[in-house]
């Protein structure tokens, strides 16, 4: 409570510092929000013979100050806590006077994660720059495009994605597009660490009748030259293409450090298109994308060569009950061989990947063939049900299954069993029921449900578990989830 406090004065001192002199009150809008999420998993390893289950309370608040300085120029800051309960209390012997870092409790496992208190946003935006139709923003700032499947604010997460980026909006009535660069990492003091930076170009064109297009072109790049990035675990710098596994290319493609080999040039190109539209209660969405680029090491170049596409439909009817069914197909290709210098697994960068393939996260847009079937009623103006099927495999046996997790690197527990041997692609499916009532107009409250049954890849490859006459471990592949969630805006 003394950091809400807190937070609240700090918005309201910046707040007013960032107002010109003879500004009023009227100039400034504070807003905010307040949610509350508790979730419980079982079974997430898949691993029948360590039925695992865990459950958590995640807490957000958010706390934003709007300040119009003048007629084109604002500043917006959003002050955001983000903290599981429990999770610095139990640490601490249980509850004190204030919170304390250290080993803490989260979900059942240990960690040394803190409760956080930071900035989610921090702008100045000005309009009409130099008398144009070109709007700039600077400093950190959520990203959003389309349908979040590449760059996307994360709202799901109780902490959420910001960027720390410069944009210009250029508006007209023909398209709006917008230019950025974020500074993705940072590494100034340190000349043996890269930075990684982002550049974006994304049109949305307005000009198609009953549409809305957009072209997109984004580019993730790292040139600082000394960081660690490829290693066989045997050879220093001399790794030999023919030695390097999909885990070590995957983790290249994506700018993680891993072994002991130079970097001299990476780049990863995503050009995209997206339509999007409908007419006489139809409607369609489609996203294509390409991926290009190289890894340039002190020993290999890597050609990275990887596409996805998305398409989804859907049909509402309005009466008596509003009612729309939906299907989705998504692709996103994988690498089929893990001993070349090609890199073929595609990369779904900075996206939003909660309930795009799924609400219970264990897909990802990255080497897969996803189906789905999808019905959602709004009951009343004030409660809705949505219910959706879904049928996961893998795009590449060869290659990984990628969770949500995963979003842009290959972490333990988010790319699972890689195997130039694997002879299975059916990964499972997964149903989710979600309610959502809207207790007034401030107050929702979500409930959802998710049960994943795992197919014959899970079975006999996730976590190394095969099941045999003996042992049951591999046989048992399902897990289910539920989640009630409390969010107040104000």
């Amino acid at each position: 409570m003394k950091r809400i406090l807190l937070s609240v004065f700090a918005a309201a001192i910046t707040a007013a510092w960032a107002m010109p002199t003879g500004a009023t009150a009227s100039d400034v809008t504070f807003g905010g929000q307040y949610r509350l999420r508790g979730e419980q998993r079982n079974q997430a390893d898949f691993n029948k013979s360590l039925n695992d289950h865990t459950d958590m309370w995640g807490q957000r608040v958010r706390l934003t100050a709007n300040a119009k300085a003048t007629d084109d120029t604002s500043v917006k800051i959003t002050l955001q806590d983000t903290r599981t309960w429990g999770a610095t209390q139990s640490a601490a012997g249980g509850p004190g006077l204030t919170d304390t870092c250290g080993a803490a409790v989260v979900a059942g496992a240990a960690t040394s994660a803190c409760n956080a208190t930071d900035l989610h946003e921090s702008y100045v935006n000005v309009d009409k720059l130099l008398g144009a139709p070109v709007s700039l923003r600077a400093g950190r700032q959520e990203l959003a495009y389309g349908d979040e499947r590449l760059i996307g604010s994360f709202g799901w997460s109780n902490n959420g994605r910001s960027f720390d980026a410069l944009k210009f909006v250029v508006t007209t009535e023909v398209a709006n597009v917008d230019l950025f660069t974020s500074k993705i990492t940072e590494n100034a003091s340190n000349l043996t660490a890269k930075d990684q930076d982002l550049y974006g170009l994304y049109a949305t064109v307005k000009a198609v009748p009953s549409n809305t297009v957009d072209l997109y072109y984004l580019s993730l790049r790292d040139n600082n030259g000394a960081t660690p990035i490829v290693t066989n675990n045997t050879t220093a710098a001399a790794t030999a293409a023919s030695t390097v596994t999909r885990a070590q290319k995957t983790t290249v493609a994506l700018g993680s450090a891993f072994g002991t080999a130079i970097q001299k040039t990476q780049v990863l190109n995503t050009y995209g298109f997206r339509v999007k539209g409908g007419a006489v209660g139809l409607d369609y969405t489609l996203e294509l994308a390409h991926q290009s680029g190289k890894i340039q090491t002190d020993a290999i170049r890597y050609k990275i060569s990887a596409n996805a596409f998305a398409l989804k439909g859907g049909y509402t009817i309005a009466a008596p009950v509003k009612i729309r069914v939906g299907a989705e197909y998504d692709y996103a290709s994988g690498d089929k061989d893990n001993s070349d210098n090609k890199i073929g697994t595609f990369s779904n960068l900075f996206p939003t990947n909660h309930d795009k393939m799924g609400y219970m996260d264990y897909q990802a847009w990255r080497n897969v063939k996803a189906f789905n079937l999808n019905l959602k009623a709004d009951v009343t103006s004030a409660f809705s049900l949505y219910a959706g099927f879904w049928n996961f495999k893998l795009a590449n046996k060869h290659d990984a299954w990628y969770s949500a997790a995963a979003w842009n690197n290959t972490q333990t527990g988010a790319a699972r069993a890689a195997s130039q041997t694997n002879s299975n692609s059916g990964v499972g499916n997964e149903i989710d029921i979600v309610g959502s009532y809207k207790y007034n107009s401030a107050l929702t409250a979500d409930l959802g449900y998710g049960y994943f049954k795992g197919g014959k890849f899970v079975k006999d490859n996730v976590n190394s578990v095969t099941a045999t006459a003996t042992t049951s471990a591999g046989k048992n592949a399902n897990s289910n989830w539920a989640y009630l969630q409390l969010t107040a805006n104000f």
